[in-house]
Formats: C-alpha cells, structure tokens, sequence
C-alpha cells in the first residue's frame, strides 16, 4: 500500500503543477497506476484529466495561483490574514508555516525558499518523500502532520474551490481520500504530540542526517 499511495501522491503532486510546468511521462505514467486504486479515487483523477479545465493555463491563473481567489497555500485556508504588517510575525499562519518548515527539516528535507511551506504540491511531495523515512519516531511526527496540519484545510480549500466551480476540487477531493488512506495505514501508531502550552515556535524534534532538497526547493 504504502508503494502505491507514493504514486498516488507523485501524481497528484504534478497535475497541481502549473499546466505548462507538468512532465506529461509522469502523468501517464500516474494514470496507469490508478488501475489499482479505489474506484471513487481513480474516478475523481481521471475526470480531472479529462476535464478542458485541466490544461487551462486561464484557469490555474485565475483561480488557484496566488492572487486567484483559491490559492494553493494551505495556511490560507485555516488563518485570517493579519490586518499589519507588525501582525504578520506573529500570526496564526506564520506559526502553521514554522510548523511545516521544522517538520520537513526533521525528515532531513529541504523546501529551500523558493516557495512557502504551505504550498500545496510541496507538501504533497514531502508526504510522499517522507513515507520512507520514518526512523527518529516518524510514523508518529507523520500522523500529527497528516491530521493536524493537513486535514483541516481540505474542507475550507475544497467549499472555495466549488465556489467557483473549479475543476481542481477534483483533484483536491482525490488528495484528500490518499490522505484518509495513508492515515489509515498508520492509525495504530499514536501520533506525536506538540508540547504543552506555551506552545513554542519551534514544535518538532531536532533533524537527523544530511537535508534532501524537495523537489520545488531553491536549488541555486
């Protein structure tokens, strides 16, 4: 199982790409590999596929790139945007975007700073990459990260994007059915635990090993 949701993961992760930016073997490629997928999951990625909204570079601009009205940055979805400057710091999506950072440092993953941490088709990659490294009490920092960080923001994302009748609820619907299925497959491990209250900025144990630059990471 845990081969086929990386797949699932590496697919979903290219098709929230840019249509320009995708690499059309590894979507292909993807799309085999739904033949052994639940049928709701493989129904979902197949009508996004198929749908003209899809290769729409009009539609992915105006609707889910930063300034569309369904950006794909999750903290987006779970904060308020601070109404100052001087609240930026210290606001509620600043702190969710610290807790992504240190999680992918702790897996020994480097986002880079080309993009923020609460950009979706990273932290899709990070869910996939991270599925094999889970020494250092992973399986436990995973599902903390799973349902804390990521679940919340599906049915805020999702409610915004049939808003607006975007084709791309699809595939974040399918997203969110290989999350379940993930979690699942580790349900039986407790899950990590931030401390307790303060709750420092810092809420993930120190990294291990040499850092791996995610895909989307600066790389110059």
């Amino acid at each position: 199982m845990k081969t086929k949701i990386a797949s699932w993961y590496r697919l979903i992760s290219e098709l929230l790409m840019h249509p320009d930016d995708r690499d059309r073997k590894t979507v292909k490629l993807g799309v085999r590999s739904l033949n052994d997928a639940p049928e709701k999951l493989g129904g979902l990625i197949r009508s996004f596929v198929g749908h003209p909204g899809a290769d729409s570079s009009d539609e992915y601009v105006e609707t889910i790139e930063l300034s569309g009205p369904c950006p794909l940055y999750m903290g987006s979805y779970l904060f308020e945007e601070p109404k100052s400057c001087r609240g930026a710091g210290t606001s509620g999506r600043n702190g969710y975007m610290i807790k992504l950072a240190n999680m992918y440092r702790h897996f020994g993953l480097d986002a880079g700073k080309k993009e923020l941490p609460d950009y979706l088709p990273l932290m899709v990659e990070f869910q996939r990459l991270s599925l094999d490294r889970q020494a250092s009490n992973g399986v436990a920092l995973r599902r903390y990260y799973l349902e804390e960080l990521v679940l919340p923001g599906f049915e805020p994302f999702l409610k915004a994007l049939n808003k607006y009748k975007s084709p791309y609820a699809l595939l974040v619907e399918a997203l969110e059915i290989v999350v379940r299925l993930d979690i699942e497959r580790i349900v039986d491990t407790p899950a990590w635990k931030p401390p307790p209250e303060p709750v420092s900025t810092d809420g993930s144990p120190e990294p291990t090993g040499s850092p791996v630059q995610l895909r989307f990471a600066d790389t110059k």
